[in-house]
């Protein structure tokens, strides 16, 4: 993957291949082929100042800006394994993930390489870990995933051939650069191509459209949320360019396909896949694009249903074990196939359809929230006996995260809440936060005991 990457720079050395655009859609920076190549062997300089050797885990935390790709492209060519760093993260979110990494260094925008230099690589085993990306576990600890070199030029490529990808076609980058959708898909996956990424530095929808059209942009990946929320605009421009629009991470509903579709003249093209196992299918290029569904396996990849309608994946991208996790991974591997936690089955034409999550994950605006986690991060407050927490359903971000909390007798809720609201400001990232607090006299629970967040979920809508 990353010899594609240089080779890619090199054969457009004189062509700008990364762009970034201010919070009006205005162009703010660009980097040619031949710029990259050289702050990229700037980057390798400083690594090397660090100590970093092949088989070394290199944290990464910047913005998205210049320095972006750069310095990914250099951690990847000399060896390195590469740690994304969610910048949402709390302090203490944020340590566990640095503890269990075990970094050798940590890039983020206070480090200073030297002003330029020559991108050299050093070829390392295409099996060994190159990509470590941590997401949150069915304990709430941090899951460390790591994915091969082989495994991401895999997957890359049969994306590139399943959306007829082209270098010189240009793609608005609107997603974080720290999980598989936007890093992995988005940067790595066009950089590899050659294809110009134009990066915002967050989404709003008037810029967005503004680059859309300024920047005659080809190809855009988003979440539903970005959807949904491009779909409400007060006013769509021509867009004579665009070719394809790509959605991911969590389920696109049938109104926001069909209201999107109307209003740009675009059926968006949902895909299918998780960390653990990058994208493992798609709705077709050509052929039908059908709303509710993620379409069909991609080559070389299988998907099949357990009996519970678990879906089980199985292909060259799926990760092998979990970092330092054998108990993890012997749950979550099953005769080669990764056991996803996700419930599906597949429509009349084969089509895969996503029905429920085995994980009870919540996901807001494409990014994965677990109750235990937020439970954890809320309990201990005095007035309050017992605490749940579950997703609800939200046209803009798909759910919120919302807590259902059981008061001591006397307790005064206005108070408990204000309480319970400052502590997820303190230790919980904004999108993990409830927004909303409900106090009910009991938890419904199974004849386990277990808390039926199914039930929760039914309570907190009606």
């Amino acid at each position: 993957m990353i010899e594609s990457l240089l080779r890619a720079l090199e054969a457009s050395r004189d062509t700008p291949l990364c762009m970034g655009l201010d919070d009006m859609g205005g162009l703010a920076w660009q980097q040619t082929g031949e710029q990259l190549l050289s702050r990229i062997g700037a980057w390798q300089g400083w690594l090397r100042a660090e100590g970093v050797r092949p088989g070394d885990r290199v944290g990464i935390d910047l913005s998205r800006g210049p320095e972006l790709l750069p310095a990914h492209a250099a951690a990847l060519a000399i060896g390195s394994c590469v740690v994304p760093l969610n910048p949402a993260l709390t302090p203490g979110e944020r340590s566990r993930v640095l503890e269990r990494a075990a970094l050798r260094t940590l890039i983020t925008g206070d480090s200073t390489p030297i002003k330029s230099g020559s991108a050299e690589l050093t070829l390392s085993s295409p099996d060994t870990p190159a990509l470590l990306i941590f997401t949150s576990g069915t304990t709430g600890e941090p899951k460390g995933v790591p994915h091969t070199l082989s495994g991401l030029e895999a997957n890359l490529e049969g994306l590139a051939e399943t959306w007829a990808l082209q270098p010189g076609e240009r793609m608005l980058h609107a997603l974080p650069a720290h999980h598989v959708h936007g890093l992995v898909l988005g940067l790595y996956g066009c950089a590899r191509l050659g294809m110009p990424i134009v990066l915002v530095p967050r989404f709003q929808v008037e810029a967005c459209l503004h680059a859309l059209q300024a920047f005659e942009i080809q190809v855009f990946m988003g979440v539903p949320t970005m959807y949904h929320r491009l779909a409400q605009a007060a006013s769509v421009p021509a867009l004579p360019a665009a070719r394809l629009f790509i959605s991911g991470s969590a389920p696109l509903s049938a109104h926001d396909f069909s209201s999107f579709e109307h209003r740009f003249g675009h059926r968006p093209l949902e895909r299918y896949g998780l960390t653990e196992t990058l994208i493992v299918s798609s709705n077709p290029l050509k052929g039908e694009r059908r709303a509710g569904t993620v379409g069909l396996a991609l080559p070389k990849t299988e998907i099949q249903l357990a009996a519970d309608g678990e879906i089980l994946v199985r292909g060259p991208a799926v990760l092998q074990g979990y970092w330092q996790d054998p108990a993890g991974t012997a749950a979550a591997l099953r005769d080669g196939f990764f056991c996803t936690g996700d419930l599906g089955s597949f429509d009349s034409a084969g089509y895969l359809v996503i029905s429920g999550r085995k994980k009870e994950l919540i996901i807001v605006g494409g990014s994965n929230v677990l109750p235990g986690e937020v439970e954890h991060a809320l309990a201990g407050d005095p007035a309050v006996d017992e605490l749940a927490v579950a997703g609800l359903p939200d046209p803009d971000r798909g759910e919120v995260v919302a807590a259902f909390v059981v008061l001591l007798p006397g307790a005064d809720p206005s108070a408990a809440e204000r309480r319970l609201r400052d502590r997820a400001e303190a230790d919980l990232a904004r999108y993990k936060r409830p927004v909303v607090f409900h106090f009910v006299p009991a938890l419904p629970r199974n004849a386990m005991g277990k808390v039926d967040r199914r039930a929760l979920r039914s309570r907190g809508a009606s």
